[in-house]
């Protein structure tokens, strides 16, 4: 199960903007990767500057968001983060790890309950870590 996500959200202060990609596949343990091209061709001089480390360190976070708010009988998944796309005036702390948990939830069509959501600034807003999600 393949999906992308894109954050975009404008406030009257500043932009907010993340794309991530994801592949899920039915695993023996679960784990995430980060794909050998992850940046592909939109590796810039802004991006190599830092960014894209701390742009996987997010997606990473993001997946493992997902997965533990998968319910307990969803089993174990491999997600391989396949692209993260970012702009350095407009993506901001949270928005690569948002992204990525809503991109693992779209591809297998299932959301949790209280979901991460953006705050009026927004800015990501993460749920505390709970329960395994009932649902699915």
């Amino acid at each position: 199960m393949e999906s992308t996500y894109r954050l975009r959200r404008q406030t009257n202060r500043w932009a907010r903007f993340a794309e991530v990609g994801v592949r899920v596949v039915p695993a023996t343990r679960a784990e995430v990767v980060i794909g050998a091209d992850v940046f592909g061709r939109r590796r810039s001089a802004a991006v190599d500057g830092g960014l894209n480390v701390d742009s996987e360190a997010e997606a990473r976070e993001g997946a493992w968001y997902a997965l533990r708010r998968l319910p307990e009988h969803a089993g174990d998944l491999l997600v391989e983060i396949t692209a993260v796309v970012v702009a350095p005036a407009d993506t901001g702390p949270g928005d690569v790890k948002f992204a990525a948990a809503h991109a693992v939830w779209q591809a297998l069509g299932h959301v949790p309950s209280h979901p991460p959501f953006t705050g009026g600034d927004g800015s990501p807003v993460f749920p505390a870590d709970g329960v395994h999600d009932p649902g699915l």
